[in-house]
């Protein structure tokens, strides 16, 4: 550039955008849904529930809403909006979150000064669903029925390793299986620490069966798909009544049988790959037995 000037030759284009003009388009809710999604969720596991997410927002707002003019009023009515729909607590505040992301990326790229404050709403602690011995004979009795073996052998890896269905299990390849199956690593998780579960005697006899007739798969599971899934456990449900026991419901119940049946909590955080102790503990409400167990131990210090 400094020959260009003193030979006389205009300067060459910059080839970097001046900042305000790098941002003209991000003033717009829709656009600047499109940059996050690119420079900021693509590469992220959770991508899909990220950008559905955001997707929402947008479409409330509209693509083509200054995001200068979205201020603490019209949250509140995204909310009322969101709730109205039927959205739960941690659905809103998910969606409110995306929006919370998006708004900050506008404050990087000088479109906003601050981000107007988003309060979460407190989210309820919940009952957890697990089934109980007699629900699960039932489940696996219906897909012998049916003769829809996958699932019932998929049922019970689900119930005895805790795994999360889709990201965990069914993604899980032969290379994760140990020395006579006698354990699971799930390398990718959601919280991004690999894990490693032993396997009970019934799922190490599913496995080795399994692996004599899909050997030649990429894992167990991998061959079975979301969509045909969710039919088959739609069909489920409504034939025996389980309207709310869902696939993840067996990780819960995994989690509940190690808790009811007195595992320690901090090897109960390992098993389930909790980053947070805080999550383990609210199974705890399932086992009132623990209390009655602290309280022999004051007993016999008044003895």
């Amino acid at each position: 550039m400094r020959d260009a000037v003193r030979w006389g030759k205009p300067r060459p284009k910059s080839l970097v955008l001046p900042r305000a003009e790098a941002s003209r388009d991000l003033e717009l809710l829709g656009p600047l849904y499109d940059f996050v999604c690119k420079t900021e969720w693509d590469a992220m596991r959770a991508a899909t529930d990220l950008k559905r997410n955001g997707l929402h927002v947008v479409e409330y707002f509209g693509r083509k809403k200054d995001v200068r003019e979205i201020q603490i009023p019209d949250i509140a009515d995204l909310k009322a909006h969101l709730a109205k729909r039927g959205n739960s607590t941690a659905t809103i505040n998910r969606k409110c979150a995306a929006l919370s992301k998006m708004l900050h990326v506008a404050v990087d790229a000088d479109v906003l000064v601050k981000v107007p404050k988003i309060k979460r709403n407190v989210e309820v602690k919940t009952r957890f669903r697990y089934i109980d011995e007699q629900e699960e004979r039932a489940i696996m009795a219906y897909w012998k029925a049916r003769g829809w073996t996958d699932y019932a052998d998929l049922t019970t890896l689900l119930v005895d390793t805790g795994a999360r269905c889709f990201s965990e299990m069914i993604a899980a390849h032969w290379d994760a299986f140990g020395h006579h199956n006698g354990s699971v690593t799930f390398w990718t998780t959601k919280t991004n620490q690999p894990r490693t579960v032993p396997v009970t005697k019934r799922c190490r006899e599913i496995l080795a069966r399994r692996r004599g007739l899909h050997g030649h798969n990429a894992g167990p599971f991998t061959m079975m798909r979301k969509g045909t899934m969710a039919v088959r456990w739609d069909a489920m449900q409504e034939t025996l009544g389980l309207h709310d026991v869902t696939p993840h419901t067996l990780r819960h119940t995994c989690c509940t049988r190690l808790i009811l049946g007195g595992v320690d909590v901090k090897r109960v955080m390992e098993w389930m790959g909790h980053s947070t102790i805080t999550t383990t503990m609210r199974y705890m409400q399932i086992r009132p037995g623990a209390l009655h167990e602290a309280l022999q131990v004051l007993e016999r210090g008044l003895e």
